[in-house]
Formats: C-alpha cells, sequence, structure tokens
C-alpha cells in the first residue's frame, strides 16, 4: 500500500487485547513493530489476521512521519497497569503518546493482553532469537523495559 492510499489509521501501540477488537473490525490498523519485543509482529499481526481485521505495517520509525502526515486519527494505548500517576506501559509508549498530543491525536487506553515474554527477543540485539549486533557493540545495546507515561499525556 502506498503513503498517499493510507489515511484515518488507528494507530495501536503495546500488546492488543483480544477484548478489544471489536473496536478495529471497521478500521484500518497501523501496527508498529514495537520493538524490542516485536508485540507488533509476534502478537498483533497473527491476531489481526485471525479475526479479518484490516491493517498495514510499519516500523516504529516510520510513526512519526505519519503523524506529520496526518495520516492518523487515532491512538489506542495497551499498557500494563493503571497508577495513581498515570499508565505502565511497554517500550514505547510514552513515545506514541507524546507524538499524538503533539499532533493533536486522541489517544483511549485499555489494559493490554498478557503474553508468554519466554519466546520473544528481550533486547535490540536479537531479532527471532538470532543475534544481529556484535558481540563488541552488545553492551551498548538498549535493552526494552516498561514505561510510565504520564496522566497528563493521555489528556
Amino acid at each position: 500500500m502506498r503513503l498517499k492510499e493510507l489515511d484515518n489509521l488507528i494507530l495501536i501501540w503495546g500488546v492488543l487485547s483480544k477484548e478489544s477488537l471489536g473496536l478495529l473490525k471497521e478500521e484500518t490498523v497501523l501496527v508498529p513493530e514495537n520493538r524490542p519485543f516485536l508485540y507488533g509482529l509476534k502478537h498483533n499481526i497473527p491476531l489481526l489476521r485471525e479475526n479479518n481485521i484490516s491493517f498495514v505495517y510499519c516500523t516504529d520509525n516510520m510513526i512519526g512521519h505519519l503523524f506529520y502526515r496526518n495520516k492518523i486519527k487515532k491512538t489506542y494505548l495497551f499498557y500494563k497497569e493503571k497508577t495513581e500517576k498515570g499508565l505502565i506501559g511497554p517500550c514505547g509508549s510514552l513515545y506514541a503518546g507524546l507524538l499524538s498530543r503533539l499532533h493533536g491525536v486522541k489517544v483511549d487506553a485499555f489494559l493490554g493482553a498478557r503474553v508468554n515474554f519466554d519466546n520473544i527477543d528481550q533486547d535490540v540485539s536479537t531479532l527471532l532469537g538470532r543475534e544481529f549486533i556484535l558481540f563488541k557493540d552488545k553492551e551498548r545495546a538498549e535493552n526494552g523495559s516498561d514505561e510510565l507515561i504520564n496522566a497528563e499525556v493521555l489528556l
């Protein structure tokens, strides 16, 4: 699909829950890879395919450009935990929330699914369990961790 053909996308960030699939039936969903754990590729895309929901895959880095081009109409953040300060979401949640706010895109938050992390890459030095960062550079690889999305970002 070409960029000019994309419009009114729903960005999903985090681990999509089965309970939220009804919200996506009539939409075109933007699915980033969600590095370093690749939730988008390993969990979200198979779930969307299984439920015949239209989606477009993109790299995490492409999201900023799609916001800039006004291609995203809404963001759905799937969080792990709600706290008094905000939401605890997977790596990159703050990035998705801040970009949404910067571009005037509404953010809706939902409790995400729990997945088995045993078979998911634990940092950005691997892809599908295979290393692709040279051993000498491995100490500089960023580890993925959960992050706080402050409540004011979601307003």
